[in-house]
């Protein structure tokens, strides 16, 4: 890699890195290589650790984002980026997921352009795929499913609004609900109101990629769920194309008060050996 003096006079370069959803196994050779050449990277919140060791010489700054917590201001991210290239500097903006699925890309690219910094995308695996994976399932099934929709129900500062992500939800075969973990019955009450029928499956992925807690249910057992206190990012998947999701009996990791409400069982390749504690102590 070459130094920042080698550089000297010429200006630096950006590149927006998808980091998959957790799992270094799952990043990109080509990401891999990016990080190995960059001398800054900034980098979300739930990137793994372990990529640091594509970048081990570069400087590593936080600048993530994380509902209901104290997050870096976007504007601030953007004059970060664009300060560091104009330095000569190579900067790497290491995003969770594919940069070009919730995660403000094009806002640093436009950043990058007014600033006239070179920038590229390398793209990553997004949570709706790796979650599939973890299901063993398909989001599209001939016959069933010829459509796929990404939606989430956030808008700024966490609050729920508009329906124009519901008309999505309802449109698409198959729904891939991203940042919706903290409003599982609110959402599935209304995507019941919208159309959808109660008992279309509904599989909960949390750390898709990773391990975490999988509950596969219905939209109407999803909507009598209580306080799902994951431990980190949710996603969840609707449509008939995940009716075939296998059941693994013999791991019981759902508590008795959601077993009840959600007889299709929470299930998981890699689920937590204990349920949340706002679950287990109803």
């Amino acid at each position: 890699m070459r130094s920042v003096s080698e550089r000297a006079g010429g200006a630096g370069r950006v590149s927006l890195v998808g980091a998959g959803p957790g799992d270094p196994e799952l990043l990109t050779r080509r990401a891999w290589r990016v990080l190995g050449e960059a001398d800054v990277v900034l980098h979300d919140t739930l990137v793994d650790p372990r990529l640091r060791d594509a970048a081990p010489a570069a400087r590593w700054i936080a600048v993530g984002k994380r509902f209901g917590r104290a997050s870096t201001d976007q504007r601030f991210i953007n004059r970060l980026i664009v300060s560091y290239a104009r330095q000569g500097r190579t900067v790497v903006r290491l995003k969770g997921g594919d940069p070009s699925i919730f995660a403000r890309a094009s806002e640093e690219i436009a950043a990058c352009r007014a600033a006239g910094v070179p920038v590229d995308v390398v793209p990553g695996v997004t949570a709706a795929c790796a979650a599939a994976a973890d299901l063993q399932a398909s989001l599209t099934l001939r016959g069933v499913a010829r459509s796929v929709a990404f939606v989430t129900p956030r808008v700024g500062h966490g609050q729920l609004g508009g329906s124009g992500w519901i008309d999505a939800a309802v449109a698409a075969d198959t729904v891939a609900l991203y940042m919706a973990g903290a409003e599982l019955s609110s959402v599935a009450e209304q995507l019941i109101g919208a159309g959808r029928p109660p008992r279309t499956p509904a599989c909960v992925v949390e750390n898709a990629g990773g391990r975490g807690l999988r509950l596969v249910t219905t939209l109407a057992a999803l909507r009598d769920v209580q306080g799902f206190a994951a431990q980190g990012p949710v996603i969840v998947l609707v449509g008939n194309a995940l009716a075939a999701v296998p059941i693994d009996e013999q791991r019981p990791d759902i508590a008795p008060a959601v077993r009840a409400a959600a007889p299709d069982r929470m299930l998981g390749p890699t689920p937590r050996t204990a349920p949340p504690a706002a679950l287990a102590a109803r």
